[in-house]
């Protein structure tokens, strides 16, 4: 352990793969017993002041009267003190964003995930779909990178994965949604475990477990601890090797979240070489291959099926774009982005980490909806309950 930013830094991992960060909480009992420390401070407080004044008066107006034992002054002191305990035991700690390693493709490589989109013809009811991507004001929607590496209102945006090898703690996770879930047993979290918008969480808390040597993952929502246990709506374990769909899932769409999240290295490295995962705020209850199924609620009937296929027009300004922008819409315009989940912005998914330029992933802001148009990906399927894609020509 060392010190980095004023944070506990631990490095975890297996060989080269290691995650460099800091200590957090979790969401679940972590939250709640500082929140019941700062309560129990409050109240303390209050009646040990109220108890205080009532004891004053009570003297002003009968000096000669004998006091009684300070009952309650003793019991607001001990729940003051008891209050501060908890508070300071359950504090949240510094943090900076963690720094996640180079991974290796996931899948094997005739996923779609790796499937370039360059000669795929453009849907016949693109413009229609492109058209129902609009805010309310008519106008339509901006697009983002749905990640970074500073927090904002507490939370840092992205989505974090964990390495874990056959030496990591395996915990017994409730779900809540069992029809929708297939864990296959215990489920490996790390120490400390990075959790879908941290350090303040609310968001779909995604837990991703990375085993590389095992060609496992695990990948679970709204991940909570509560009191040393753990629980989730939902989670699936993937077999890497194999490109059928198991059953349950994590996302909206049935797609797996991780292999088509865009990482830090990745972009250093000056190409992403996969599919990159998307979500929306306009979404069809509707879903095409490559997704299962679809969360989306929208009544628009030229809304986006869940498993549209998106790719940034070859005409849109790509050249003059900052470095990390640029390699992330050259792959939008290379292998595209599928849509795999709802959420309240149209915008990429990505792993938070700390080495992101803002500023850079904020030129991507000056693209639209209308700078995109959805490929007709049906000739790729090679059968509804798998990830297989039929190659390029060639």
């Amino acid at each position: 352990m060392t010190v980095w930013g004023g944070a506990a830094v631990l490095f975890r991992g297996s060989g080269e793969l290691e995650v460099v960060g800091p200590a957090v909480r979790v969401p679940g009992s972590d939250q709640f017993m500082f929140l019941v420390g700062l309560l129990w401070l409050l109240v303390g407080v209050v009646t040990l002041l109220v108890a205080l004044v009532v004891r004053s008066l009570r003297h002003r107006r009968d000096p000669g009267r004998p006091r009684r034992p300070p009952v309650v002054v003793g019991i607001s002191t001990v729940v003051v003190l008891l209050g501060v305990g908890v508070a300071v035991a359950n504090r949240p700690l510094p943090f900076e964003a963690p720094e996640f390693p180079a991974l290796p493709r996931l899948f094997p490589e005739s996923s779609f995930f790796y499937r370039p989109v360059a000669d795929l013809p453009v849907r016949s009811d693109s413009a229609a779909t492109i058209g129902a991507l609009r805010g309310p004001d008519g106008a339509p929607l901006q697009f983002r990178a749905g990640f970074g590496g500073v927090p904002y209102n507490n939370i840092v945006f992205g989505v974090p994965f964990n390495i874990v090898t056959d030496s990591t703690p395996r915990e017994q996770v409730r779900v809540t949604d069992p029809a929708n879930s297939s864990l296959g047993g215990p489920v490996p979290i790390t120490d400390p475990a990075y959790i879908e918008s941290f350090p303040g969480y609310g968001y779909d808390n995604h837990y991703v477990g990375v085993d590389v040597d095992a060609g496992r993952m695990w990948e679970l929502i709204s991940t909570r601890r509560w009191f040393g246990h753990w629980s989730a709506l939902s989670g699936v374990q993937w077999d890497l090797s194999d490109l059928r769909y198991p059953k349950g899932t994590s996302t909206g769409s049935g797609l797996p979240l991780f292999p088509g999240t865009v990482t830090y290295d990745q972009v250093a490295s000056g190409t992403v070489d996969h599919v990159i995962v998307a979500a929306g705020p306009v979404n069809s209850p509707r879903s095409v291959w490559p997704a299962r199924f679809s969360d989306g609620t929208s009544t628009d009937p030229s809304a986006p099926a869940m498993g549209s296929w998106f790719r940034l027009r070859a005409d849109a300004p790509v050249a003059d774009l900052p470095p990390q922008a640029r390699v992330l819409a050259t792959a939008l315009q290379r292998f595209g982005m599928v849509l795999s989940d709802t959420a309240t912005t149209f915008s990429l998914r990505g792993t938070p980490d700390r080495r992101w330029d803002v500023a850079q992933l904020a030129a991507l802001e000056r693209f639209t909806a209308d700078d995109f148009e959805v490929v007709d990906a049906s000739a790729l399927m090679v059968a509804p309950d798998s990830m297989e894609a039929v190659p390029p020509p060639g």
